[in-house]
């Protein structure tokens, strides 16, 4: 799937050893994802890679820059469950040079257009940390609505925090592309 500044393309084995293990044990990069909270080794990130790539009801691309092909970061859309036609989805920017420059969007944007037009689904979620502003707005320009809040679920940084849960149906996601 290609955008105006980033392609997405399968993860692939030679992608561990690149330099999405540093981001996985980098403070900053998953200071507000649920992972990064224990050292990632390269023996932990291949049996996740194996676990999830074996899963066919699971997507996992990297998301390369257009120009470079440099690989900055993943999106995940599972587990997709095909009786009720949704899916979780997940994002990691992990590369901070491309911080703020749009890719996550664009990564969005063509994960749902992917998720609704060729795999059929009609709902997709995601969860996020209330507090965490930029990316709460960036979904809900994207089309995404908080359906929920869960008091305390996440801890981070010796405080527990709240966290949304929002999800974004077809018909909606169809309306804003018109």
């Amino acid at each position: 799937m290609s955008g105006e500044r980033i392609i997405l393309r399968p993860l692939t084995v030679r992608d561990l050893d690149g330099p999405y293990r540093d981001w996985l044990n980098d403070y900053e990069v998953t200071r507000f994802l649920e992972t990064g909270s224990f050292p990632t080794t390269p023996e932990s990130l291949r049996r996740y890679y194996e676990q999830v790539a074996a899963n066919p009801d699971n997507v996992l691309l990297a998301i390369t820059d257009r120009r470079s092909g440099a690989h900055v970061g993943n999106i995940k859309l599972g587990p997709i469950h095909p009786i009720h036609r949704r899916a979780d989805m997940g994002i990691m920017v992990g590369d901070k040079r491309v911080w703020g420059l749009g890719y996550g969007g664009e990564a969005i944007a063509l994960i749902l257009d992917y998720a609704f037009r060729r795999l059929n689904l009609h709902k997709i979620t995601l969860g996020v940390h209330a507090d965490h502003a930029a990316a709460v707005r960036l979904y809900q320009r994207l089309g995404f609505v908080i359906e929920g809040t869960l008091k305390e679920q996440l801890f981070r940084d010796g405080v527990f925090h709240d966290k949304y849960v929002m999800g974004i149906l077809r018909a909606d996601w169809e309306r804003r592309r018109a």
